[in-house]
């Protein structure tokens, strides 16, 4: 880990305890602000992609598919890593796969930070417009619902609980902001 010079924290020492294709978990001896010793791990990953497909009617595609670390079947927006790719390149290819689903405008809106505690890992936002939905399936067998939706049904879905996912929340939050700053 990189200790910043106007950091509170003090790295001493830091070592790979988990490694595999896709993740890296690190443990870092530390030294806090208040002068205390302690470990700091932290979980290092590829930047992700998150895509917010509209229509021309201006409704959203989700997906429901499952989520393994919670256990549930879910709406979300697609998502998923970069694999080292730009982000469009990265975005394409996972609406592809995610929904059969492709796109001839494609924009960024937004980055973030999902996890700022655990991961330095930021989520590119991209708004995918112009869609063409010749093919609009996929072959993801944790993936079985596809459908668009007005924001206000989203909205409903988020207040409700149907919509938890944070990056998917996140995603629609800078959405609604990029839809207010284009129309002043």
């Amino acid at each position: 880990m990189i200790d910043v010079a106007d950091s509170p924290y003090k790295t001493l020492s830091t070592k790979t305890v988990y490694k595999n294709p896709w993740i890296e978990v690190e443990e870092n001896q530390i030294v806090h602000p208040d002068g205390h010793k302690g470990v700091y791990s932290v979980v290092k990953t590829n930047d992700s992609v998150v895509i917010i497909p509209v229509n021309t009617n201006g409704e959203i595609f989700l997906i429901q598919s499952f989520s393994y670390p919670g256990q549930k079947w879910h709406w979300e927006l697609p998502a998923g890593g970069s694999d080292g790719e730009d982000y469009i390149t990265a975005s394409k290819r996972e609406l592809q796969e995610e929904t059969g689903i492709s796109a001839k405008h494609w924009e960024q809106i937004g980055l973030a930070r999902p996890m700022d505690g655990v991961m330095p890992e930021r989520t590119a936002v991209l708004l995918a417009t112009n869609l063409d939905l010749s093919n609009p399936n996929s072959d993801e067998d944790t993936i079985k619902g596809r459908k668009f939706f007005t924001l206000n049904q989203i909205n409903d879905m988020v207040l409700d609980g149907t919509i938890d996912e944070g990056i998917t929340i996140t995603a629609l939050h800078y959405y609604e902001l990029h839809c207010e700053r284009s129309t002043t």
